[in-house]
């Protein structure tokens, strides 16, 4: 007999694979518990209470080890910088905010969490349960603030904004095709690549 635990990992999962494939709108808690194998079509809505609940359960159990990751990056790069070995770089700043996201691929199975990331940033109504920043998250934006004076506070805002959203479009798009397009590049070099993408976005000079 599975635990109210097991069911729940159950449901998280059924979920994000949904979501990801479908949209956020177009699947119902009923539909969660149907393809989870649930009797009780009711299950979705006992354990999260509403589409929202269980959107934020899911962003709680898989943003944890990416932050925990992302954490460990940026104490690696505040430790390089107290030693007096030279303070991060652009490049290092994106790759610290990267990097953790794209490695959510990587494991042995399929996955659908960048996929479903898109489906929720493309929300308005759930938006901001992911969207909010972290400690590690702010501490590199604060860092990248300072490299950057020259871009205006506004410009510099929007610019983090679209590079959200395109470094989650672009992993979103890895993270489906990674396997079988011949030829497909590894995630180590998506992630360089976003960040050369990203370090010019943030650094170029404002339109006239």
């Amino acid at each position: 007999m599975s635990t109210t635990s097991d069911t729940r990992t159950l449901l998280i999962d059924v979920a994000e694979r949904l979501f990801a494939e479908r949209g956020l709108a177009a699947v119902s808690l009923r539909t969660v518990g149907s393809q989870a194998g649930q009797r009780n079509n009711s299950a979705a809505q006992y354990h999260f209470g509403s589409r929202e609940g269980l959107v934020e359960a899911i962003i709680e159990v898989r943003s944890a080890p990416v932050e925990r990751r992302r954490a460990a990056l940026v104490a690696r790069l505040e430790a390089a910088s107290e030693a007096g070995t030279g303070g991060p770089t652009v490049a290092d700043l994106l790759e610290a905010l990267l990097r953790p996201l794209a490695e959510t691929i990587d494991g042995g199975e399929r996955t659908h969490y960048l996929r479903f990331l898109v489906q929720v940033m493309a929300d308005p109504g759930v938006r901001e349960s992911w969207a909010a920043p972290g400690p590690s998250t702010r501490w590199v934006h604060r860092q990248l603030r300072r490299l950057v004076p020259e871009v205006s506070g506004p410009d510099f805002r929007r610019r983090l904004e679209w590079a959200t959203l395109t470094a989650l479009q672009v992993l979103a798009d890895h993270e489906l095709r990674r396997g079988s397009t011949p030829g497909w590049p590894t995630t180590d070099q998506v992630v360089r690549e976003l960040v050369a993408m990203q370090a010019t976005l943030l650094g170029c000079p404002a339109a006239a």
